[in-house]
């Protein structure tokens, strides 16, 4: 599997459909996770239970991919984060409201597995939707 392959595996397997089952097999046993300032090592179960997190929060959760470019060793990745917040969330119980939130990702890779993971988002944006008056 090439990385732009892999890339569209994760997002729409395992982000959207949450199914791990052959997500499991593209990830390094662990790497690093990058989302903006903060990083932290993690793994395919973790992976797994944060995408849990947000479909339990945001039923109809889903990253819709517009571009993605790559090279044998990094993919770049442009999508948007869609959902309705129906279920609690970063401390806010369900407001029904809609969210759209721009993302950039970029995926690192050795020998046709990721390997690390940056996330390039505006957080205030998602918090801005689901706080508004």
């Amino acid at each position: 599997m090439n990385p732009i392959q892999i890339a569209k595996t994760l997002f729409e397997d395992g982000w959207n459909r949450q199914d791990f089952t052959g997500v499991r097999r593209l990830l390094a046993d662990e790497f690093p996770l990058h989302i903006g300032s903060d990083t932290r090592i993690t793994s395919a179960a973790e992976l797994e239970a944060v995408v849990a997190a947000w479909h339990t929060a945001f039923p109809d959760f889903r990253f819709d991919i517009h571009s993605i470019t790559a090279d044998d060793h990094l993919a770049a990745v442009r999508a948007t984060l869609h959902g309705t917040h129906q279920g609690p969330w970063a401390g806010l119980q369900a407001t029904g409201r809609r969210v759209a939130v721009d993302h950039a990702f970029f995926l690192s890779f050795e020998d046709g597995v990721i390997v690390e993971v940056w996330e390039i988002l505006d957080p205030s944006a998602l918090q801005a939707q689901l706080t508004e008056t």
